[in-house]
């Protein structure tokens, strides 16, 4: 994901960022911005024209039940009513910044508007990859470890096993749900999973026997490893409910994803993070003695789950 880079002033050729210094800061930016991007990444894009408004709409018609009675000579069967559905979303704006000190910016004994470019880049991350995060995980599809019934009598015990797994590839097959297109690896479904989960994942032998024994090298981008047709990629930024499960377990959450599962619609790339530089004297009279520098970030998106069908949670412990 690239990012747009932005400096203001309210005085025309007073502190502009130049060319040079511009691209510089977008660097900074995105070395620290892409890794932390995993989410949006596997959503499926919708761009708002501009001046169109602020909500994005999936459409898809639902599956047909099959046709199996013979037609008759000379008499044309009843056809069939299509049914469309339909979600939306609308587009939010995010954004943070912060303010430098002119005199802390020259006698301070690191390189701050740099700096906190790059932090400004880990957040702009950190924080999309959250919204959408917080978004996929909040589906109806929930499968419970070791057949519990619900999160509260999920026991310290009831952790990530080849069965689960298993379990989860069942409901997703059952309902037809499509293999996600990864660039250089073919298809597969996703398993986006939390760091304390894939440790006990990789302990098992059917782990060990896909990803070991039969030579099978770790990806990248995150992906760990593969077992039955499922990529797992592994999220720092994992989803956990702490001390939710029974006699106060932590709980953790592995989400599937097939084809269609989620959105991430944004208004002509409004999603890639600006990065915003304002030089000492930029603001004119709101900065009278040209003492302040400010870095930002700001972005406009949404996400939203398209289809159901296409997410399954599971939920587990974890070895810690």
């Amino acid at each position: 994901m690239a990012t747009n880079v932005q400096s203001y002033n309210n005085t025309a050729g007073t502190n502009q960022l130049s060319a040079e210094n511009a691209t510089f800061y977008q660097t900074a930016m995105l070395d620290r911005l892409l890794p932390e991007l995993v989410y949006m990444k596997y959503g499926e894009p919708k761009n708002i024209p501009k001046r169109h408004g602020a909500t994005a709409q999936w459409r898809r018609l639902n599956s047909l039940a099959v046709s199996t009675t013979a037609v008759t000579e000379g008499v044309t069967p009843d056809g069939v009513d299509l049914v469309i559905t339909a979600v939306t979303a609308t587009v939010q704006m995010y954004g943070n910044w912060t303010k430098i000190s002119d005199f802390l910016d020259l006698t301070g004994l690191d390189p701050l508007l740099t700096e906190t470019s790059e932090l400004m880049g880990e957040n702009a991350g950190e924080s999309i990859d959250t919204i959408v995060r917080d978004v996929i995980y909040a589906g109806t599809n929930v499968q419970y470890a070791n057949s519990k019934a619900s999160r509260v009598t999920v026991a310290s015990t009831d952790k990530i096993t080849a069965l689960e797994i298993l379990k989860a590839r069942r409901t997703l097959r059952r309902s037809k749900v499509k293999q996600v297109n990864i660039p250089g690896r073919g298809k597969g479904w996703l398993a986006f999973i939390h760091t304390d989960v894939a440790m006990d994942l990789m302990q098992t032998d059917e782990w060990k026997k896909a990803n070991v024994e039969n030579g099978t090298k770790n990806f990248e981008d995150g992906i760990i490893g593969k077992l039955y047709g499922i990529y797992f990629i592994e999220v720092d930024n994992g989803v956990k409910y702490t001390g939710a499960g029974a006699s106060s377990a932590d709980v953790y959450a592995t989400l599937f994803v097939g084809r269609g599962a989620y959105g991430v619609p944004d208004i002509e790339g409004s999603s890639k993070p600006d990065i915003i530089v304002k030089g000492a004297g930029s603001a004119g009279t709101a900065d009278p003695l040209e003492q302040f520098n400010t870095v930002a970030w700001k972005a406009i998106l949404a996400a939203l789950r398209i289809n159901e069908l296409c997410l399954v949670r599971l939920e587990s412990a974890a070895s810690v």
